[in-house]
């Protein structure tokens, strides 16, 4: 037996398990820096089952542990596609048979956007970035957003200002669009988070975030 024979039996085997103890879920596939879950880019509906890290499927999920494995017949599915089903909606990070997919929970819908300084004739009384100047880069992608990350005091930076929290944020890499330090993601919420460090794992972006203060 090859390796592509070996690899589609894994896959078939995974899906037959998922079936035996997973749920039902849709997948959907992003083609663009808009809405992936819209009910045009769902292209399969497949069982899922998710265990944890260290393969306990009858232990809880700790706090701030957004990773899982995932039993599914991934030879249908890539890294970024989505799931949705009973336990929330989870992206692919990685596949790589015969090992279960790495994939992410998602705890937020975020928008990611680029900001500029209003451009004005003569002098400029007010320089930072507004909302109406911010070009959106993504929107409308769920993403997991936890606290975490390093943190940055208050506008004022005085010795005994409080400091901001930091988050991390994890969303699929999308084609064609490269995050920077000091674009702003936003949450469903209307949380605002200033970038402070990017990084691209595979398909996958890793987002450093300080929480923006007014």
């Amino acid at each position: 037996m090859d390796g592509v024979k070996l690899a589609d039996r894994l896959a078939y085997g995974a899906g037959c398990a998922a079936r035996r103890v997973g749920f039902v879920h849709d997948a959907f596939r992003p083609d663009g820096p808009e809405a992936p879950l819209e009910p045009a880019k769902r292209f399969l509906r497949l069982s899922v089952a998710y265990a944890l890290l260290g393969g306990s499927m009858t232990a809880p999920s700790g706090f701030a542990e957004p990773f899982r494995q995932a039993w599914a017949d991934w030879s249908y599915l890539r890294p970024g596609d989505y799931l949705a089903g009973p336990e929330g909606v989870a992206f692919v990070a990685v596949v790589e048979p015969p090992k279960p997919m790495l994939v992410v929970m998602t705890n937020a819908v975020v928008t990611l956007a680029r900001t500029s300084a209003p451009v004005l004739a003569g002098l400029n009384p007010y320089g930072a970035s507004i909302r109406t100047t911010e070009t959106v880069l993504v929107r409308g992608f769920p993403a997991s957003l936890l606290v975490g990350g390093s943190a940055d005091r208050a506008k004022t930076g005085l010795p005994d200002d409080a400091r901001l929290p930091g988050f991390t944020a994890m969303l699929p890499v999308v084609a064609g669009v490269q995050p920077s330090v000091d674009d702003v993601l936003m949450d469903e919420t209307g949380g605002r988070f200033v970038l402070t460090a990017v990084e691209t794992v595979g398909a996958v972006w890793r987002l450093s975030l300080v929480q923006a203060v007014s």
